[in-house]
Parts: C-alpha cells; structure tokens; sequence
C-alpha cells in the first residue's frame, strides 16, 4: 500500500488521500468489493452527481463495500509504472485488480484512453476475452453507444443507474460464477452484455445483426428516488464544489441537437417539500457555501414561486450561494432574476445556439431575437452587468448570414445592455462558441460535422465583426470537437485505435493542455481506419452502430424531426400541447402523457 508521505510529493496529493468528510469506510468480512472509478481526475470525477450518488447508494447495501478510483496525473502514472505499483483505491488503498467489480462512470468519448490506461495501470488485462476477474463493467451517457468500447467491458448499463446498480451489486453478492452472474445481469432492464448479440458489417458500419433492443431504465417514482444526503466534501478544491439537488430530470422542449434531452426523458419532478428537505439536509450535513439545483431547464420548474421561496429561505438561514442552471429565454422573469442577484450573483448564461429565427427553428429552439433582446433588457435593468451565450456553429442549413447574424445580434445585445445603466461597472457580453456535433440519439445524428476549414474560416468572420469593447469571445477546439465526434458514433472497428492511441500516448483527452491530435491521426492510419466515415453525414437507409440501444424515443419520431429540421418546422413542447409522438410513453412511460390522456 502506497504511504501518504509518498503521496505528499505529487501534485495535488489531495487527489489521493481519500479520507474526507463524509467519506465511507467499510470493513465487512466476505464483502463484494466494488471500485466506482471515473476516467479522469478526482477535480472532475468528483464534481459529478451521479457519480456521488452511486458510491454512497452502494455502500447502504449490507455485505458491499464501494471504494472510489480516478484516473491519476502524468506525475503519479510514472511512478505507478516505474515501481509496478498498481493503481489503487482512495478509501483502503486496495488494488483495483484486487475488487470483484470495477465499475466506470463515463460521460464523454474523450476519456476513453484514460479508460485504458486506468485498467494498464491497475494490472487488469485491457480485453474482457483476456480476464475472469475482476468483472468490468461502465454506465454513463458514453453507454448508449458503447459499441467502440465492447472489446474492453464484460457488459453496460443504460440508463439510470439507481435501480439497476443496487441489483447488480446484489447480485454479485449472491453469484460468484462469472458466466452465471453474465447471464442473470442479462436479464434486467437496461443491461447490455455484448456476447450475446451478434455483429455484422452492413454498409458503412458493424451494426448488431439479429434486431434484439436493449432499453434504457429510468427510475419512476423520483419523488422517492435515492438522494445522497451525507455526500463526500472534498479535502481541497474540485470544478464543481458544492452542494447539489435535484428539481427533475428530463426536458420536452425538443432540441435536435440536444443528447440530454432525449436520454433523459420522460419528464420527472420532485415536489417542493422534498426539494426543500433534501437541500436543508445536505447543508447541515456538508457546511458547503453554495448550492445548485440540477435539471436541464431549471425554469421549467413546475412551482417557480415555491423555488424562489425556498432560495430566500436557504439564503436567510444559511447565508449560501444559490445557482439554477441551464435558464431558458423564453422562461427568464423579472421576479426570478431579483431571487438570483439576492444571492451576489451578478452574471447570467443562456444556450441560445443560433442568432437567427430561422436557424433557432431548425434546431427547435422555440426563441426569437425579440424574446433575447427583452430578457437583456429585462436582465441589465435590475442590475446583472455579465450577460453569457451559448451559440453553435456548422449547423445543419446555415448560410453565412446566419453567421454575420452572430456579430449584429452581439452588437444589439451589447446596445440594449448598456443603456441600462444600472451598476457600476461596465456591461460586458461573453460568448461561447462550439461547433455542432452530431450526437446518438438526436434528430440530427445523421447530420455531418463539418468541415474543419469551414469552421476556422467562419471563426475568423466572427472575430473580424465582433465589438471589440465589452465582448469576451471563447471558441472550442474544432479538433477535439471532431474526434469526440468520431467516438461518439463509431462503431467496433474503433476499439483497435482507441486502443492503439493509448499506446501512443494519449492521455486526458478532454483537457486541451493535453489533448494531442497527431496521436489520433497515427492511430487511425496504423490501424487503417477511414475516420471521415464517422464525420460525414449518415444515409436515413443505413443502420446505426447503436440503433440496438434505444433511449426509449424512437426512431420514427427522430427521423420524423430531422425531416422537418431540413425544413425549419417546429415541433412545440408536448407540456403545453398535444403529445408529439416520441415514443417514450409506449416503451418506457411518461407522466405528461398519462395526466393529460
């Protein structure tokens, strides 16, 4: 076992320590030992919820212990690999190739070399044919395409993972066998193990040959969900450090591009008195200054006036920071802006993606120039001073107008903000701007990423045109933005250049500090791999890598609205009108559609 004065001469040992408040040690004899690791830093691994959320689940159940592991730094991978020490658990230290399960918590392609370097460094063979234990398996959004990652897992979970990762634990507990407990797990909701299905090259991709659909869970009562109200506090600083509650989970508003707001369906709320309780708890049992209430659209919210309530209640009696995420122009309100700069939160960010109508109608927005330019008013007049915006570029249709549009939309958003003149310091505009990537799962997935050419080419149109005063303008890398892309939609063929990058060196490949393009582009010409198949944009008749996974929407309904994407017809949100047919009701259900029919 590594010592902690080892661990003193790395950077940020904090990372490795474990021990924190809140933290969860559990010595039970004969235990099914479970390592929760998440492929990247303990900063951002421990900024997700979910994450938070299974390791303090796993450990209510009698007879498991759940420890934590994260992908380590440059500095600490030297050592692990120059002394043969393997990568170990936070809580105890342990070996993960000690633990019965290793269980990743994977949001994004870019960390899937980090995937295998976590199980090099663990001394864990990399493939599942190569292993009897221990059993790995991976849940996350990256699960609703594992298809690139199938040679590296024994199975995957899709879905939410509340219900289905208890049962696999139980499980566990009572089945030792591996081939046994493969082919029990088979048999719940949302579980996919791969050496049951059967893949056949057809067209451009590998794509599962005999029709069999594995379904995603969700939970259903979410009124009485588990919720973590003792979560780790980290022992120094993290991306996301602070309390979390949750509104709902799931959006209706239908944007095609939107990944989130497909897997997350249906629609599923607490009540403001559950609300309430689970934030005054994780407050009295953390100490944390600042809270967040998650959900896609946080003003979708049902009872608004008893959120809003319950934000001067938190502030009076905690004398916390509130934050709401992901606020929407078309639900923005004079009264709810008031509750927010009560809290000294003088800044405000909306995703409005596109800066013409037409535009915002073939991603389904549902927002005008209007609405945007009144909610600016709205905003500056009651005193936020930083107003930030989300836009994207490469859109299906766009037209150079629609990205001149961008610049005039700035200038009048900046023309109105300052006329305010309602706060000391100046008005200032910051803009975020990402290219569009097609994403499973979504009405445009059959759209192409464009061209890397034709997006530095529209970046420079926008810096020449933007106001130079009082704007901050913040682009992606269009290359990373491309390969995470490519994984997102690939297929199995793309396990042997993930796995051949990893040799290579790849490492970290969400950080631009690290992410190194070169790699990829040898990887993909040793193993021999055309990785524009995976860019271009996909034939309506060709077969998907991940149409055997299935969010609960169907394909009908998601070729239905990129149809009339093309079109820039909208689909209105089904809350506030008739159903839209999405399928979800007659796969999984939803509560709109039960209420209203």
């Amino acid at each position: 076992m590594i010592e902690d004065w080892r661990l003193i001469k790395f950077k940020k040992p904090y990372f490795y320590f474990g021990n924190e408040f809140n933290s969860i040690h559990k010595k039970e004899k004969n235990a099914l030992k479970v390592a929760l690791v998440y492929p990247d830093t303990y900063e951002v691994g421990m900024s997700s919820y979910g994450f938070r959320l299974l390791y303090h689940l796993g450990n209510e159940i009698e007879g498991v212990v759940v420890e934590r592991a994260f992908a380590p730094l440059p500095d600490l991978e030297v050592y692990l690999t120059e002394t043969t020490t393997p990568l170990f658990s936070l809580e105890s230290r342990t070996p993960l190739n000690e633990f019965d399960f290793v269980a990743f918590s994977v949001q994004t392609g870019l960390d899937y070399t980090n995937i295998l370097n976590i199980l090099d460094l663990s001394h864990i063979p990399l493939h599942a044919e190569e292993r009897l234990y221990p059993i790995v398996f991976m849940g996350g959004t990256s699960a609703y395409n594992p298809e690139p990652l199938v040679p590296f897992f024994d199975f995957f979970v899709v879905g939410e993972g509340e219900f289905t990762f208890k049962r696999i634990l139980e499980l566990g507990k009572e089945i030792r066998d591996k081939e046994t407990l493969l082919k029990e797990i088979s048999k719940l909701n949302g579980l996919y193990v791969p050496k049951y299905f059967e893949f056949i090259e057809d067209g451009l991709f590998f794509v599962e040959k005999t029709g069999k659909k594995i379904v995603k869970d969700v939970v259903r009562d979410f009124e009485h969900a588990y919720f973590p109200t003792k979560p780790i506090v980290p022992l120094g600083s993290i991306v996301m450090d602070k309390a979390y509650v949750e509104l709902f989970r799931g959006c209706t508003h239908g944007c095609r591009f939107c990944e989130a707001g497909i897997v997350y369906r249906p629609i599923r709320e607490r009540s403001i008195d559950t609300v309430e309780r689970h934030a005054y708890e994780v407050l009295k049992n953390t100490g944390y200054e600042e809270i967040t209430f998650l959900s896609l659209s946080s003003n979708d919210y049902s009872d608004m006036d008893g959120l809003i309530g319950l934000m001067h209640k938190l502030i009076k009696d905690f004398n916390v920071s509130i934050s709401l995420p992901s606020l929407r122009i078309d639900k923005f309100t004079k009264k709810l802006g008031e509750a927010i700069l009560e809290e000294r939160v003088h800044t405000l960010t909306f995703a409005i993606e596109a800066a013409t109508d037409r535009l915002r109608n073939v991603i389904n927005k549902g927002i005008t120039n209007e609405m945007i330019l009144d909610v600016v008013k709205t905003a500056t007049s009651i005193g936020f001073h930083t107003l930030k915006f989300y836009f994207i570029i490469g859109l299906p249709t766009e037209e150079e107008k629609d990205i001149l549009a961008i610049t005039e939309l700035t200038k009048e958003m900046l023309k109105v903000g300052t006329s305010a003149k309602n706060f000391k310091r100046p008005f200032e505009i910051h803009l975020s701007i990402n290219p569009f990537m097609p994403q499973p799962n979504t009405p445009l997935q059959w759209a192409s990423f464009e061209d890397i050419a034709e997006l530095e080419e529209k970046k420079k149109i926008i810096l020449k045109r933007i106001p130079g005063r009082h704007v901050k303008v913040d682009f992606s890398d269009f290359k990373m933005s491309a390969l995470e892309v490519i994984l997102d939609r690939g297929d199995r063929r793309l396990s042997k250049v993930i796995e051949r990058a990893f040799k290579l060196g790849a490492r970290f490949d969400a950080w631009s500090d690290y992410f190194n393009d070169k790699i990829w582009e040898k990887a993909f010409l040793d193993e021999g791999v055309d990785k524009t198949i995976y860019l271009k944009e996909i034939p309506i008749s060709q077969k998907l890598p991940w149409e055997h996974i299935s969010p609960g929407v169907s394909k009908t309904f998601l070729l239905s609205e990129y149809k009339k994407a093309l079109s820039a017809l909208q689909t209105p949100d089904c809350r506030n009108s008739e159903c839209a047919g999405c399928g979800i009701n007659t796969s999984l259900f939803c509560p709109i559609f039960e209420r209203k029919f």
